[in-house]
């Protein structure tokens, strides 16, 4: 048995773990205890990797939930059969450029790992699924006390507004179907009234009912980590594209438009910067300092494709 010192200190990494709590859960789930000092001593190579006793490879891989076959190998030869064996199944997805810095900044603001985040988000979508069905629920049924409240105020002669009332049943009935079905886009509705009389209850290129759950959400938070104004739909409706943290950004470059292409486009890390430029009025040498770290050869390449954008934007007609 041996471990591979880059394996272990990536594993380690990707759960959030210290070399001291790695320690402390080899005791809590092994009742074998593997010293920090050992950890340590491993993960810099101080520990030849086939030195490693074989109680501590299995302690290790029980505490990282892996092989302890998969330990000993490099990460990048840790074949998919290896993370099956551990109870993991590897996924392979593409994420456009704005969907990966939105990871980045999410990471960064809030101190998670990229897998716990992966992770988390089918529950935390369904709570907020879930939040926006009882919302419509709650302003359905105040809708109708309203309704009822409004038409017993009509005086005699302006009975004739009960003709009213058909319209709002049936605008209810649509509800209770859509939610019913846990229908979040609307697309229940839009079903209903196909064929009817009336017009299509909305538009979905330009919003639905979650997406307006969504925006109604976002403006009782900090603008700076998301803004409401910041919510592109996709065509045909469905989940928005949602940049966070854009204000943050924007206060972070000064607008710059450079500063702003190296912090989204070279791995410049936050961590990296000095504290001395993080104050608000130090924003001119934190953009000069940011524009400092695009290499010569990417700010050139770049150049060169927002030249190229120029020219194919002058040549549409208007």
């Amino acid at each position: 048995m041996s471990i591979n010192p880059d394996t272990l200190k990536q594993l380690r990494k990707e759960r959030n773990l210290s070399q001291q709590a790695l320690a402390e859960r080899c005791e809590q789930i092994n009742s074998s205890r593997v010293s920090k000092r050992t950890i340590a001593r491993i993960e810099t190579g101080e520990t030849p990797p086939d030195r490693v006793r074989a109680h501590t490879v299995e302690s290790l891989a029980r505490a990282l939930d892996v092989t302890s076959e998969a330990l000993g190998k490099p990460s990048s030869e840790v074949s998919d059969e290896d993370w099956k064996k551990s109870g993991y199944t590897p996924i392979r997805v593409l994420l456009p450029d704005a969907a990966r810095q939105n990871y980045r900044w999410v990471l960064h603001h809030y101190e998670i790992q990229f897998h716990d985040l992966v992770e988390a988000a089918p529950w935390m979508f369904t709570l907020l699924a879930e939040m926006s069905l009882a919302e419509r629920r709650q302003r359905l049924a105040a809708a109708g006390e309203a309704f009822e409240t409004a038409m017993s105020q009509l005086p005699g002669h302006l009975r004739h507004g009960n003709n009213a009332r058909s319209d709002f049943e049936n605008a209810c009935i649509d509800e209770e179907r859509s939610l019913a079905s846990r229908d979040i886009f609307g697309n229940e509705i839009l079903a209903s009234a196909e064929g009817s009389l009336v017009c299509d209850p909305f538009d979905p290129n330009e919003g639905n009912p979650f997406v307006g759950f969504l925006t109604e959400l976002a403006e009782k938070v900090d603008r700076a980590a998301i803004d409401s104004e910041h919510i592109e739909l996709p065509y045909g409706g469905g989940v928005p594209r949602w940049p966070v943290f854009e204000n943050w950004l924007s206060d972070l470059t000064g607008g710059d438009y450079w500063a702003g292409f190296a912090m989204k486009n070279v791995r410049v890390g936050i961590a990296d910067m000095p504290e001395d430029l993080k104050a608000v009025e130090k924003t001119p040498e934190r953009v000069a300092w940011l524009i400092d770290k695009i290499p010569p050869e990417v700010r050139e390449k770049e150049e060169m494709s927002k030249a190229e954008r120029r020219a194919k934007f002058s040549e549409i007609k208007i």
